[in-house]
């Protein structure tokens, strides 16, 4: 892995997006506390992964776009990708499921008859199916658009005339196309709902964490990827426009509609259809502010590119398994604020620490060996 040629601003949405999910699961250390920062923690915890998962599509998209430029996109390339995204991500997914499943069973916790879907992202494709590993579900919405967004082009590529084909607007059609048709998944759950009762507790098990009315989220970065290779000028030169439109739809999402009255018991059709793209469009519009973004000085720009490298093994370790034993051995009930407190930095140092540790041991030598010359010869041929 080349740390010389990452790019900052990109690193640090990684960073803000698990900070924002680690911190937001801690408040498991506070329960019985109420007070408005908390809850708005509570809502940063959902917008780091909508983050991750627009930073995603992004650069997974990019990744795509130069493969589609240079190649014919054959069999062998989309193969190619796909155990190049496996080799990154399976690795240290299975080995985090196959240890929690470990203190499962040691601490006397009955695991769910449907276990076996974890084991192929199944647990929430179409329905609520988390009651372990909660955390995992992020994982089965990427897993499935990086599968099925490769097998769209390369099969729409097949069907067109190959020889006059514009490969960057074709890559945009593909994109704008899967987006449209999970957008309309989420309409045919606010039809398939819409006499039911409506409550945020239903959204969050039953839409916002499902797959099939989820993969749209990756989509919009998919689209961004077009836009800022085709009009990369343009988008530089407005990136700051672009951040503050964007940030100002974010805010109006998040903090406005609600505080006047915009609750999914009364509008269930912006909460079901619009209000998750209306978000990820708004993480879009500021993604190439951040792009361009000069790193301030080298500690700092370090520990955030050292989170970020983290941010993979943080998300799997933070809250199943560290929280989970820390709740185990430690009666927070009982303890006062400053107890807490130290709980709190406790719980983060112990997450930052040991993913370290697994980036160092497992992640990277994983990295490394997909990166090989045995690996490539062995995918070449």
């Amino acid at each position: 892995m080349n740390l010389k040629s990452r790019i900052f601003g990109l690193d640090l949405m990684r960073a803000m997006a698990i900070a924002m999910v680690v911190c937001s699961h801690a408040l498991y250390i506070f329960q019985g506390y109420n007070n408005t920062l908390i809850n708005a923690v509570q809502v940063f915890g959902v917008q780091g992964v909508e983050v991750f998962f627009v930073l995603s599509g992004f650069l997974i998209g990019g990744i795509l776009l130069r493969l589609l430029e240079k190649t014919e996109f054959s069999k062998k390339e989309m193969l190619h990708f796909w155990i190049r995204r496996w080799f990154r991500t399976l690795p240290l997914y299975y080995l985090i499921l196959v240890v929690n499943i470990i203190v499962a069973l040691f601490i006397g916790f009955k695991l769910p008859e449907t276990i076996w879907k974890y084991f192929l992202f199944l647990q929430n494709f179409s329905d609520y199916h988390i009651p372990f590993f909660p955390e995992s579900w992020s994982l089965s919405v990427e897993e499935f658009a990086y599968l099925l967004a490769p097998f769209c082009i390369f099969i729409f590529y097949r069907m067109l005339n190959k020889s006059s084909i514009n490969k960057e607007k074709f890559f945009l059609r593909v994109s704008v196309f899967l987006s449209i048709i999970f957008l309309g998944s989420k309409v045919y759950y606010y039809l398939k709902t819409v006499n039911d009762i409506q409550s945020l507790e239903l959204w969050n098990s039953n839409l916002k964490a499902i797959v099939i009315y989820r993969l749209d989220a990756i989509f919009y970065g998919f689209i961004l990827v077009y836009y800022f290779n085709e009009r990369k000028t343009v988008i530089e030169i407005h990136r700051k426009n672009l951040f503050v439109v964007g940030l100002f739809l974010w805010f109006f999402v998040l903090v406005v509609l609600p505080l006047i009255g915009m609750r999914i018991e009364a509008y269930p059709f912006y909460w079901n259809v619009l209000y998750l793209p209306l978000n990820s469009i708004a993480i879009s519009l500021m993604l190439p502010f951040l792009y361009y973004l000069k790193p301030p000085k080298k500690v700092i720009s370090n520990f955030i590119q050292r989170v970020s490298l983290y941010s993979y093994a943080m998300y799997l370790l933070h809250y199943t398994f560290i929280l989970y034993i820390m709740q185990l051995l430690l009666d927070f009930q009982s303890m006062n604020l400053f107890q807490r407190i130290a709980c709190l930095i406790l719980y983060l140092l112990l997450t930052y620490f040991l993913s370290k540790g697994i980036y160092l041991f497992f992640e990277r030598p994983i990295t490394n060996l997909r990166d090989s010359k045995c690996i490539k010869s062995f995918l070449k041929n």
